[in-house]
């Protein structure tokens, strides 16, 4: 079984952290509608990278586009992928396997994830995939077991999701229903109302979340679709220097995602 080393390290307290006045700045800084670059520096730590896509189906336009074609580590958002493979390019019909999937994404279960990653040819899901959508900035993982590795933007990750909304109805449901029904708590224990749910929760919304330390950076994102009828796609990326907690991380995310404001109608 492959395992993606990436995921959560939320339990044990990190030995180094921005001092707490420093993560107040960056939530109040994301907040005011800093929605790029958060240019939060201290004497050793690099700047936290935001990027945020919004895309109003009803009008065809991003109405936010900061830092699109940024590339960030997809985490557990790479299970959009894997599940789409398997779905759509592989043609999964049996029940027990669609539960699996779904598991997986509601879930973000990522026994699941490493099975179907190492069934289905790992670092080969991403590119068909993104042959597939026409993804301009999607980017297998150098070392082929790591899921959580691969990289992608804002945009392609919009785009994915646009993809997905296209699909025939059984599949399209195949693949949404499980984010519609994302629960509260993942599969390793993390709370996943952060970001879209907790900024959003009074509407419809469908969620992958993603989060992950190691290697030199702890990343926070939240991606999925607001509204009635899917109206609008939103999707934020967040980066903080390691050391940085999970909590300060995603509590910033949640910071960005209510700064959208008016953005995004009722």
């Amino acid at each position: 079984m492959l395992h993606e080393r990436t995921v959560p390290i939320h339990r044990p307290r990190p030995k180094r952290r921005f001092p707490r006045g420093m993560a107040v700045l960056t939530v109040v800084a994301i907040a005011a509608g800093v929605l790029g670059y958060s240019v939060l520096r201290s004497n050793a730590d690099p700047a936290t990278r935001v990027a945020t896509v919004v895309l109003d189906r009803e009008s065809g336009e991003k109405v936010v586009r900061t830092h699109g074609d940024e590339q960030f580590r997809m985490a557990s958002v790479v299970k959009l992928l894997i599940a789409l493979d398997a779905i759509v390019e592989k043609g999964t019909r049996e029940k027990a396997e669609l539960a699996k999937i779904h598991r997986m994404l509601s879930a973000s279960d990522d026994g699941i994830a490493n099975t179907l990653w190492s069934r289905n040819g790992g670092p080969d899901i991403v590119t068909r995939s993104a042959a597939l959508i026409g993804l301009r900035h999607t980017t297998p993982p150098t070392d082929r077991g790591r899921w959580g590795d691969t990289t992608s933007t804002a945009d392609d990750i919009a785009a994915i999701y646009t993809y997905v909304l296209k699909l025939p109805k059984t599949k399209r449901n195949q693949l949404l229903t499980p984010l519609r029904q994302s629960a509260k708590t993942a599969a390793d224990g993390f709370d996943q109302r952060f970001g879209i749910p907790a900024a959003f929760g009074d509407r419809p919304v469908a969620v992958k979340q993603g989060w992950a330390a190691g290697r030199g950076a702890v990343d926070a994102h939240t991606t999925g679709l607001v509204g009635e009828d899917d109206r609008y796609i939103v999707v934020i990326l967040s980066s903080s220097p390691e050391g940085t907690g999970l909590t300060e991380a995603t509590t910033a995310v949640t910071a960005a995602a209510l700064s959208l404001g008016s953005r995004i109608a009722g």
